[in-house]
């Protein structure tokens, strides 16, 4: 049976919180501590076992998105109401501002310092560039959704470890180009805390991360359905 609204909207606040708090703590360590190929890693692993974690934790509440690119594509091909995507959005945006607030906090100052583990482009990438890349990335992110959780025949509690490894891998391939956020709850939270907190805030990338995420969840979604022929469903709530 399905969940209220209420609680599923905060399973998608407690999960999306859990995936940015744990990230962005990582990439914040990483900045403190030391950068280059390990602390890449480390990233990459972080986002992907909060990932893994809040799924198992909350998504048999709320379906387990804690992404509006995971969610806006979900309903844009009828899995998911689109009645409730700002509602889902909502609280997946307040979870990863309150993930970031509370990284700040735990480091004092210093995760400002470091960036609060900020998604911006690397120095040299373009915005089409980065585009590209944010829609590579969430491409193998929403396919990994649709593979693990939305195709009926997909194998049972394994969902959670492999949609989380799937984020971690698109993280080390294009990390160094954007951060590879694909999760526009992920840029905002550490932006905004940045922004309120005197930090520095590159206003002119969120678009990298808003637009570039939806595109390649969207081609994901599509070219998943036509090659297994998964039917168009009835909009309901896709659980992980």
């Amino acid at each position: 049976m399905e969940s209220p609204l209420a609680r599923r909207l905060l399973a998608e606040l407690a999960g999306t919180t859990t995936l940015c708090l744990f990230g962005i703590g990582a990439a914040a360590a990483v900045a403190r501590v030391e950068a280059g190929g390990p602390g890449l890693l480390v990233v990459a692993l972080a986002h992907g076992l909060a990932l893994a974690v809040a799924i198992y934790a909350f998504g048999s509440v709320s379906g387990g998105h804690f992404n509006p690119t995971v969610t806006i594509a979900l309903a844009a091909r009828a899995r998911f109401p689109w009645r409730e995507v700002p509602a889902y959005v909502l609280a997946q945006l307040l979870g990863g501002t309150l993930g970031a607030t509370v990284i700040h906090l735990a480091y004092t100052g210093s995760g400002t310092t470091g960036g609060l583990g900020a998604t911006t482009l690397a120095e040299g990438v373009n915005v089409g560039q980065g585009l590209l890349a944010e829609a590579f990335g969430a491409f193998l992110l929403v396919t990994a959704v649709y593979a693990l959780a939305v195709t009926s025949s997909a194998p049972k509690g394994v969902a959670g470890f492999g949609i989380g490894l799937a984020l971690a891998v698109q993280i080390m391939a294009i990390g160094p180009l954007t951060g590879a956020s694909v999760n526009f709850a992920r840029t905002i939270g550490p932006d905004l805390v940045l922004a309120v907190t005197g930090g520095q805030v590159a206003w002119s990338h969120l678009v990298v991360y808003l637009v570039g995420p939806i595109a390649g969840g969207l081609a994901a979604a599509l070219l998943h359905e036509a090659v297994s022929g998964l039917k168009t469903a009835r909009p309901t709530v896709e659980r992980v």
